[in-house]
């Protein structure tokens, strides 16, 4: 069993915790503070990502960390911490199980594979309500796959956290050396080295726009499956999906998720009628694996009320603290329109401002609008059936392009740069940049 060192000393020292074998350490940072933690002795691990020995890893305020030893490990933190503790039973052995199962597909995709017959890696879609560690499953599997020397390919249809882009982007990128344990996958192409293939949906919430929303998914995974077709070392390493939480509250979403990105395996985490439906769907079948996994013990639920506290701190104060405050937002914090408000901008500084190994130095353009088409992907309002034009209906009106006055709309906004070179090319194009917008007009 784990054991514990000073709990109670102050934030300025170190507190020792011993790790037993198959063991981690845990700790939460508070959300006005920052921590750091250190292996002494033995090997350790951060989502997969290994920690060098006697190297201080610092942690963001209200970030978590969980550090687990297969072999037994001394940790040592300090910091202000809002909980930390040693826990003795991890599902990280099934972790483990998952990934030995991947590597062999992988190897024999490798071994097997001949130019009039490629064979593909797995394909993995990680399904699960909130606040199961999706996310963090899938960091697990792709940085196991990189110390193999796969080049693996990252996929999330989150439209409320994507990694390396703003809220209400779907994204997917190739990683080829092991997730960074202080930046994660939460910087910039610049700060990271990765550069993301971004589509645009504009919302947080899949249900928002759900053709909109489908097609999008649908021209990722397209652009995604080309990609490892004309490439044999991303074919056989395979592709990891992570999913919302949505996918397990609407049927559709999930259906449509499978049917386009063709899922190998379905990792169904925290959620025991999903898993009973898909197991029952793909009974029999040779194409499609669907496994059970427990979350982990130290995934944090976050109550609404506490979304709700971090939100209104965050509004409250003025752009000069908003813009130091380093934290996740809430989905409060988009409007009905979809567009993240000044809230959200503020608090992903990271997307503008960079992190603290690699800070970034943003400055503004002024550009007539004169010279730009700004476009808006669905109709802003929502509109009876009974009053759409005959032959047409809601779904139809979620796609259609609708030109953006200059206004208000636009005011504290954001705005994505599309790759089309037409108006009617804006919808299936991918993004180039995303860019905070402030509007100044003209007396």
């Amino acid at each position: 069993m784990a054991t514990t060192g000073t709990a109670a000393a102050p934030d300025t020292e170190w507190s020792e915790f011993k790790l037993d074998p198959e063991s981690e350490f845990r700790v939460e940072v508070d959300l006005s503070s920052t921590a750091a933690f250190e292996v002494v002795r033995g090997s350790a691990e951060v989502f997969g990502s290994e920690v060098a020995t006697r190297a201080e890893v610092q942690l963001r305020a209200g970030s978590k960390a969980a550090v687990f030893s297969w072999t037994g490990a001394v940790v040592r933190v300090k910091g202000s911490r809002a909980a930390e503790y040693c826990a003795g039973d991890t599902p990280m052995p099934s972790y483990l199980n998952v990934h030995v199962a991947l590597e062999n597909v992988r190897r024999d995709a490798a071994a097997f594979s001949t130019s009039s017959n490629p064979l593909s890696g797995p394909s993995v879609m990680i399904v699960g309500p909130s606040d199961v560690g999706k996310s963090s499953i899938a960091k697990i599997l792709a940085n196991y796959a990189i110390k193999h020397h796969h080049p693996i390919t990252f996929a999330s249809l989150d439209c409320a956290d994507p990694p390396l882009a703003l809220p209400g982007s779907l994204t997917a990128t190739i990683i080829s050396r092991p997730i960074d344990i202080e930046e994660g996958l939460s910087g910039t192409p610049s700060s990271t080295g990765i550069q993301p293939l971004v589509y645009y949906y504009g919302y947080i919430d899949p249900n928002e726009k759900l053709k909109l929303y489908q097609k999008q998914v649908s021209l990722l995974a397209a652009t995604v499956q080309s990609k490892l077709a004309s490439d044999p070392a991303l074919r056989t390493a395979g592709v990891l999906i992570d999913t919302p939480s949505q996918f397990t509250e609407n049927p559709a979403l999930l259906s449509h998720a499978i049917e386009v990105w063709k899922p190998s395996v379905i990792l169904v985490v925290g959620h025991e009628r999903v898993y009973s439906d898909l197991a029952r769907q793909f009974q029999g079948s040779r194409d499609v694996s669907v496994l059970k996994l427990a979350k982990s013990g130290g995934v944090r639920i976050y109550e609404y009320k506490e979304r709700v506290r971090v939100t209104v701190t965050i509004e409250s104060s003025d752009g000069t603290d908003a813009a130091k405050t380093d934290m996740t937002y809430t989905r409060s914090c988009i409007s009905r329109q979809g567009v993240p408000t000044r809230t959200s901008i503020s608090q992903n500084p990271r997307i503008f401002y960079g992190t603290t190994k690699f800070p970034l130095s943003p400055f503004s353009n002024i550009v007539s609008f004169n010279e730009l088409a700004v476009r808006r992907v669905g109709d802003a309002t929502t509109i009876l059936a009974s009053a759409l034009p005959i032959g047409q209906d809601r779904k139809t009106q979620e796609t259609k392009i609708v030109k953006v006055e200059v206004g208000d709309i636009l005011l504290n906004s954001v705005l994505a740069v599309s790759h089309a070179d037409r108006l009617d090319a804006i919808a299936p194009a991918s993004v180039s940049a995303q860019l905070s917008q402030q509007i100044k007009k003209r007396l």
